[in-house]
């Protein structure tokens, strides 16, 4: 939020609109909230404003290199499975970036150090210290190597997804200035009858700023982050599905970009950007049709695929989306439409964006 209204987006001058590519500085927030929820410390993008480290370069290389070899397996052994190809490229200058997993990996054996060494940047428990914790209290011990990997999930998957709803959410509401209004409005109301905090609180957003959850789930429907299918394998005794006949060792999976799109389950116009279809009431035929839609959102996966970083990731939407919302009137300065690049995630670009200081 600091970085989003100081001089590094291209002005010293505290009232003058800037054009900023947000998808970038989305991305940078995420990364760091992500550290702070992790290590109790950010990473420094938004203070450096740019990709110091390399790492979420070297993630995206890898989310799009997952997406391919995730469908044909057998590249990998004649790609960056070939020890070969592994000694090819540590004699091309760089190239080290490219790694995700040995990039990652990096900075959290800098972060756990630091940890260590120097004082919190945040209060409250984060998530190293709870695993330290269950490690020492538990029954069974925790590796190493389980407790590396518990904290690789964490960034790898954390801010990529998040920062893709972000975009999303900023997106639709300048594109339809209706719904923008509305929401700044309700934002400006709560906020002079005073019921939200210098910086606005989870429970705050949820109780004072309703049209919120509205908006950043019909966001989330239009444009879910996740582009491929999560797969699942059909069991033994294979699968009857209406007059279809899946044998067992069948890959199967569903993908949010079908479903968020059938009109027969989310209504008409299902094209457009409107949160109110979410919104509740006490008509049955309409309830049992919200009932439907939230059996249907498939955003964050479903079931045994739901996404374990789902709660976060909603916690600081609502958080940082009427923070802005507050202090800034947002105006698209791209071209008329974003460009989406769909591998493993839908990942926008060109997200360019004016902003103008609310004064008080």
């Amino acid at each position: 939020m600091r970085a989003l209204s100081n001089p590094p987006l291209g002005t010293s001058q505290p009232h003058t609109a800037n054009i900023i590519d947000i998808g970038e500085w989305l991305q940078f927030y995420a990364f760091d909230v992500i550290g702070s929820i992790t290590f109790s410390r950010t990473f420094g993008f938004l203070d450096a404003g740019v990709d110091y480290t390399g790492v979420i370069e070297g993630i995206d290389f890898g989310l799009k290199y997952g997406a391919v070899i995730g469908q044909i397996p057998a590249l990998h052994r004649w790609l960056f499975g070939s020890p070969r190809m592994q000694k090819i490229m540590s004699y091309i200058p760089g190239a080290e970036k490219k790694d995700p997993i040995r990039t990652v990996l990096q900075m959290i054996q800098d972060a756990m150090g630091s940890v260590d060494t120097t004082p919190k940047e945040t209060s409250g428990e984060d998530f190293l210290t709870f695993l330290r914790k269950q490690n020492k209290s538990g029954n069974s011990k925790m590796s190493q190597r389980d407790m590396m990997n518990h904290l690789f999930v964490n960034l790898l998957a954390g801010s990529d997804t998040t920062a893709i709803s972000l975009r999303s959410i900023f997106y639709f509401l300048m594109k339809n200035p209706r719904t923008l209004s509305k929401l700044q409005a309700e934002i400006f109301a709560a906020d002079q009858a005073g019921l939200l905090s210098e910086t606005i609180t989870y429970r705050e957003a949820q109780k004072h700023i309703p049209y919120l959850a509205l908006v950043i789930k019909e966001s989330l429907r239009l444009h879910p982050a996740v582009a491929l299918t999560l797969e699942r394998i059909v069991p033994q005794g294979g699968l009857a599905l209406h007059e279809h006949y899946l044998p067992a060792g069948t890959v199967v999976g569903i993908s949010a970009w079908v479903v968020h799109y059938d009109e027969d389950v989310f209504g008409d116009h299902v094209h457009e950007f409107r949160p109110e279809r979410w919104e509740e009431s006490k008509d049955p035929v309409k309830i049992e049709r919200l009932k439907m839609m939230e059996r249907s959102f498939f955003a964050f996966g479903h079931g045994s695929r739901t996404c374990i970083g789902k709660n976060i990731s909603l916690l600081e939407m609502s958080k940082f989306v009427p923070q802005i919302l507050r202090e800034f009137r947002m105006e698209w300065a791209g071209r008329e439409e974003w460009a989406v690049n769909s591998t493993w995630f839908a990942k926008q670009s060109d997200v360019l964006v004016k902003l103008h200081p609310i004064t008080p």
